[in-house]
């Protein structure tokens, strides 16, 4: 078996140009596989903490029943302000939980002077706010903070509805939960950017304090989390519900992942956009290893039918150019995974460029994300399709007759 590995390497490196730009097909097939799956991976990531660290956190917590019935009867899934209280002193008791805040969402008509527009507004704690909004751009003014009192944050395009600017004054009308109408008049402090646009031209941030009086209330509709690490999703939201039952609290738990229509969407399309560019990466390199491969056996056909003819049988002889290609694979498929991490380190310290994703307002700066299972998924792709390569040329070698192989030399 060593003289049998050896002969299968000697023969590997006996025509040096040939085996060069073997291992360079391979080479470059592997760096295209793990240099596309980065970027999409980097722009997964980034559309990840945006929906996190933008609009959604890692966890939202409502009473049970709200994702199917708050359309209906939105005052039915409402949480006191006592009950709401529990749940976030409960779920504090957990390490990984970084913040928790209180949010609620309402609906009205904003004016300034002659101009009006309908806006969604979210109630949110002033002092969270940032922490929770990190991805969230703030174009002009500043960030809301527990002095704020009256102050607002206006989306960028409901904002240019408006006509408002930081400093102006709005009034806020909505109905309150005794269905009757209130309004309130508030300054807009900053004006901000999201990232999509549905959302900058509707939304308003509204303190707490100020949607209270507005909605004649003190209840919270949803508790939002902020963990430590989104790596940790899954099992704080296990640890809560058996926390939650332990309280008697009827809750129920909403992952970001979850809420994320635009994230899952986006990344569906660009899951099946890797899936056909590892496909079409695959065909080159197996055409261009079994070109190469075949070239090698028809310079050899001498060679091969002469070990033939000393009663090397064909399955050996099929074994031993198999393995040739792995061991091209291998190497060939290693140096592309050292040449793709040099690529990835130079353009994520240089940064690049990315367009607007659909439906999104702003272009980002990233890079290349490297993942272990990208690599080894990449090295096994391109070694997997260097031997298949090999299998066509070897099966006709291994046919060919013998005599007439040697007649022909």
């Amino acid at each position: 078996m060593k003289l049998f590995f050896a002969l299968a390497v000697r023969n590997l490196f006996r025509n040096r140009l040939r085996t060069a730009v073997s291992l360079l097909s391979i080479a470059f097939g592997c760096a295209a596989l793990i240099v596309n799956s980065g970027i999409v991976f980097n722009i997964f990531r980034e559309l990840r903490e945006d929906a996190i660290h933008g609009r959604h956190g890692h966890l939202q917590i409502y009473r049970r029943g709200y994702s199917d019935g708050h359309m209906m009867d939105p005052e039915r899934y409402m949480i006191a302000q006592s009950e709401a209280d529990q749940i976030i002193r409960i779920a504090q008791r957990d390490p990984r939980v970084m913040r928790a805040t209180r949010r609620r969402e309402f609906t009205g008509l904003a004016s300034n002077g002659g101009r009006q527009a309908p806006f969604i507004g979210i109630g949110v704690e002033a002092a969270d706010d940032y922490e929770f909004s990190k991805h969230t751009t703030l174009v002009a003014g500043s960030q809301l903070s527990s002095k704020t009192g009256y102050g607002i944050l206006a989306g960028k395009g409901l904002a240019e509805k408006l006509n408002c600017h930081p400093g102006d004054d709005l009034s806020l009308v909505s109905t309150a939960t005794s269905s009757q109408m209130n309004s309130v008049h508030v300054r807009v402090e900053g004006i901000f950017e999201g990232g999509l646009k549905e959302y900058d031209d509707w939304t308003i941030k509204v303190p707490i304090p100020v949607a209270n009086q507005l909605l004649l209330d003190d209840k919270t509709e949803q508790i939002v989390l902020l963990l430590h690490s989104t790596a940790e999703v899954k099992a704080v939201e296990a640890d809560l519900q058996k926390a939650f039952r332990d309280d008697g609290l009827d809750l129920e738990i909403r992952t970001w992942n979850q809420l994320a229509l635009f994230h899952n969407q986006v990344v569906s399309l660009f899951g099946r956009e890797l899936d056909v560019i590892a496909l079409i990466v695959a065909t080159i390199v197996i055409l261009g290893i079994s070109n190469a491969v075949g070239m090698s056996i028809v310079e050899r056909r001498i060679e091969l039918a002469t070990f033939r003819a000393v009663g090397v049988r064909p399955r050996a002889l099929a074994a031993l150019l198999v393995t040739e290609s792995g061991f091209a694979g291998v190497i060939g498929a290693l140096i592309g995974v050292l040449f793709a991490i040099g690529i990835a380190r130079v353009a994520t310290a240089v940064g690049i460029p990315y367009p607007s994703p659909p439906g999104s307002t702003r272009p980002f700066r990233g890079g290349i994300d490297l993942a272990i299972s990208t690599l080894f998924n990449s090295f096994i792709i391109s070694v997997a399709a260097t031997m298949a390569a090999a299998l066509l040329p070897t099966w006709r070698a291994v046919r060919v007759s013998i005599a007439d192989t040697l007649r022909k030399s």
